[in-house]
C-alpha cells in the first residue's frame, strides 16, 4: 500500500510541476508588447494612459523613481503613444514610436523625465 501512495504522489507532483511549467511558457509567449514607463524624473506623472491602435491602457500615476509596467495588445499596425497630465492640467501626448502589429511580441522601457521622453529601449519581433 505504501508504495502505491508513493507513486500516486509522485505522479501528482510531476504532474503538477509540468501543468505550471505550461502556464509559465503560455504566459511568457503570448502575443503583446510588454511596455514599462519609469518616472526618472523629480515630479509624480499624472494620470498616464497608454494608446494603441484600438485600445487604450490606463496606468494611473507614476511617481518619481518607480515604473509600471503593461502588456498592449493593438488590433493593427500601430506605434505606442504615452499620454501624461502635465502640472497645469494640461494633457499632454509624447510619441514613443516603435512599430508593431497584433501578433507580435517582445517589450518596449521607456522612462520619462519631467514630461519628455530620456530613452526609449524597444525590443519588439513577430515570434
Amino acid at each position: 500500500m505504501t508504495d502505491k501512495k508513493w507513486r500516486w504522489g509522485l505522479i501528482a507532483v510531476t504532474a503538477f510541476v509540468l501543468l505550471i511549467l505550461i502556464a509559465v511558457v503560455i504566459i511568457q509567449f503570448r502575443p503583446g508588447i510588454r511596455v514599462t514607463i519609469q518616472n526618472t524624473g523629480t515630479t509624480t506623472l499624472r494620470s498616464v494612459v497608454l494608446h494603441v491602435t484600438g485600445a487604450t491602457y490606463n496606468i494611473g500615476d507614476i511617481a518619481p523613481s518607480e515604473s509600471a509596467a503593461v502588456r498592449v495588445r493593438p488590433t493593427g499596425e500601430s506605434q505606442l503613444e504615452i499620454e501624461i497630465t502635465n502640472a497645469d492640467g494640461q494633457v499632454q501626448r509624447l510619441n514613443a514610436g516603435g512599430y508593431f502589429e497584433s501578433g507580435y511580441r517582445g517589450t518596449i522601457r521607456v522612462s520619462i523625465k519631467d514630461g519628455t521622453i530620456d530613452e526609449n529601449e524597444p525590443d519588439i519581433r513577430l515570434w
